[in-house]
């Protein structure tokens, strides 16, 4: 029991993990399209060339935790309706 709490407590950090990588793509990509709004915003830090390496960067990480987050979900519901039927 203690195993499938961890893997599901894993699976919500994924969730969570992979919402403030999608905001900060979301960011990037603002930044990328309207940089002369986002780099005053962000005190001159994201420029458009750093939002565009960045952005380029969140593309995989992105991938892999949705697909460990929706594969720990499916795992977790799978097991909880084989232990109720």
């Amino acid at each position: 029991m203690k195993g499938k709490q961890t893997i599901r407590k894993i699976g919500r950090i994924c969730g969570w993990v992979g919402l403030g990588l999608l905001l900060f793509t979301l960011l990037t990509g603002y930044g990328i399209s309207e940089f002369r709004i986002v780099t005053p915003l962000t005190l001159n830090l994201l420029n458009k060339a750093l939002a565009q390496r960045l952005h380029a960067y969140t593309e995989i990480p992105m991938l892999a935790l949705l697909f460990v987050h929706i594969g720990i979900a499916v795992w977790a519901r799978r097991s909880d309706s084989s232990m109720k039927g």
